[in-house]
């Protein structure tokens, strides 16, 4: 975080980049990845004879022999290929994204070029809570959803939260609830 965000005897008291393995967009990678096996795998086996390349495609139109991508399988490839994009924007998106507690406020900043910065004063939040689906579970993540006091605005959701009981409790000791007590006994 930029110290240019930080007001005067403002301090940081957490500071947290989201982790990729909370993020949909990287899920949705890898499904498509993991789909474009099995498509490959059934085809290879259930028609073996049946010709699902660049160059049979290319040939319709006139275009012969590209060497090394003539012989790959069209459907597969291409779902691979959305597959990697669906994961590096993931990772750019989980690169540029903090989550900031400091004595005084909640601040999340975005952006590549670009910066999104939203601050939450303290008397603004009604109150933090914490979700964790089955896969959070296993990878040790969590979202924090952030409840605004004004009602009719969104919530405010912060995934890939490493621990996220954690986060909770600094949020809830920013906004006056100092006897907060982590489930998780840390």
């Amino acid at each position: 975080m930029m110290k240019q965000f930080l007001l005067a005897n403002e301090k940081v008291i957490r500071s947290e980049k989201p982790s990729i393995l909370g993020q949909k967009e990287f899920w949705r990678g890898v499904w498509l990845i993991v789909l474009s096996i099995v498509i490959f795998a059934a085809l290879s086996i259930f028609e073996p004879s049946f010709d699902l390349s660049f160059s049979a495609a290319l040939s319709y139109v006139g275009v012969k022999n590209i060497p090394l991508i003539g012989t790959l399988p069209i459907i597969s490839t291409v779902l691979e290929v959305i597959g990697v994009i669906y994961i590096l924007i993931s990772e750019l998106q989980v690169y540029f994204i903090e989550y900031i507690i400091t004595n005084s406020r909640v601040i999340i900043q975005k952006g590549v070029i670009a910066k999104d910065t939203n601050i939450i004063l303290p008397s603004k939040i009604s109150d933090v809570s914490v979700d964790i689906s089955i896969l959070d579970r296993i990878l040790k993540l969590g979202k924090v959803v952030i409840r605004p006091e004004e009602q009719g605005r969104p919530n405010i959701i912060l995934r890939g939260i490493r621990d996220p009981y954690s986060f909770q409790g600094a949020v809830l000791k920013l906004i006056g609830n100092v006897t907060y007590q982590n489930p998780n006994g840390s």
